[in-house]
């Protein structure tokens, strides 16, 4: 949403906005929507109950959703590349616009993430040229609006078990978005041998993999590719390092929050600071999700020095079995739902480690700040 309002309002359009998580002039509230608003655009998080989308209706004004006014946007351009899959889609987009930018192709770019793009932090390029590169979510089979001619698949796994019956099912909407586009790339056509970044990572080599499969389709030279993916520095909270308060112990941010992306950051950190030389501090993103992958939660976070932080419910309410505690007492790890004595307890055990691990895409990340 946050990219999408920028590209919308450098477009001339009055844009403003509100959150469910957000501070005192930010929450939602049906006082936001006046008659003299246009448009009340949604994503997939707000449910027919929320106070704003009741209000608007009321007063007749025009609701669409973020995938409808993307696909709008989307339209306005001949070479449309959209990039999904279950992990590593925002690092990919990221990796592809980096690619195309330093080629000269000036293309606009929509990303779900903050992008360390060219030597800048943003979510989103303004390009004047023909190319749209977007993140696509998979999400209530939101990315299914979309009509891209390249279509890129990084990987499908079991996620969003709250919208979908099983991996069955998200296979088949995943084969329903390639057969939208003209070419299809997949990671299982890339090649990820000798490829060098500067961001840690196997899955990071696989996603580069991708992006190079991209930028030859276009024609961009080798040469060029090499060196944008050399210079490119990811996108913020992949395993990205952060001001800590204290000095001989690295804090690093990771959005992970399914098992095969906290094992891709475990894997990482392995490979910078050895087998056991950090603590992992997860906060499960939704009880549906927690209810969904518990087995495969307790495997792989079982294994190492694990402390769990409250669940970040997002759009949902609790669900028995599905929290943060119940993963912990699973394990045997210890559960914090306060954060200033969870900030504590990591302050008295951090020089035991190489690195601390802030791993969720809640608010996690913030536990830290000033």
């Amino acid at each position: 949403m946050n990219a999408l309002s920028k590209i919308i309002a450098a477009r001339g359009a009055i844009v403003a906005g509100s959150d469910m998580a957000g501070g005192e002039f930010l929450k939602h509230c049906a006082k936001n929507i006046t008659k003299n608003i246009d448009l009340v655009v949604i994503n997939g998080a707000i449910d027919d109950a929320n106070p704003e989308l009741v209000h608007a209706r009321k007063l007749g004004i025009p609701v669409m959703g973020r995938d409808e006014l993307l696909a709008e946007v989307e339209s306005g351009f001949k070479h449309r590349i959209a990039i999904c899959g279950t992990h590593g889609k925002s690092t990919t987009t990221a990796m592809i616009a980096q690619i195309f930018i330093i080629a000269g192709l000036s293309p606009t770019v929509h990303c779900g993430a903050v992008m360390n793009i060219d030597g800048e932090k943003t979510s989103y390029v303004l390009g004047k040229g023909n190319i749209f590169i977007t993140e696509a979510c998979e999400f209530k089979r939101a990315f299914l609006k979309l009509n891209p001619t390249v279509a890129v698949i990084t990987n499908i796994d079991a996620d969003h078990l709250d919208c979908y019956h099983d991996i069955y099912e998200i296979r088949d909407v995943f084969r329903d978005f390639a057969q939208k586009a003209k070419t299809v790339i997949e990671h299982n056509d890339a090649d990820p041998d000798d490829i060098k970044l500067s961001i840690a990572g196997r899955h990071n080599i696989e996603n580069a993999a991708l992006a190079i499969r991209v930028a030859l389709h276009f024609g961009i030279p080798m040469s060029v590719i090499e060196k944008a993916l050399l210079d490119f520095r990811g996108i913020d909270r992949r395993f990205e390092k952060i001001a800590a308060p204290w000095e001989e112990t690295d804090l690093i941010t990771d959005f992970a929050h399914h098992p095969t992306e906290i094992t891709a950051c475990i894997n990482t950190a392995t490979e910078l600071y050895g087998l056991g030389n950090f603590l992992v501090v997860f906060q499960p993103h939704t009880y549906t999700r927690t209810v969904a992958l518990f087995g495969d939660f307790c495997r792989v976070l079982g294994r190492y020095d694990t402390v769990l932080y409250k669940t970040y419910a997002a759009r949902e309410t609790e669900i028995s079995g599905g929290t943060a505690r119940d993963i912990a007492t699973a394990i045997g790890a210890p559960y914090f739902d306060n954060a200033e004595a969870l900030r504590t307890y990591i302050t008295e055990n951090h020089a035991k480690y190489g690195a601390i691990l802030l791993v969720g895409a809640g608010d996690i990340y913030r536990l830290f700040a000033n």
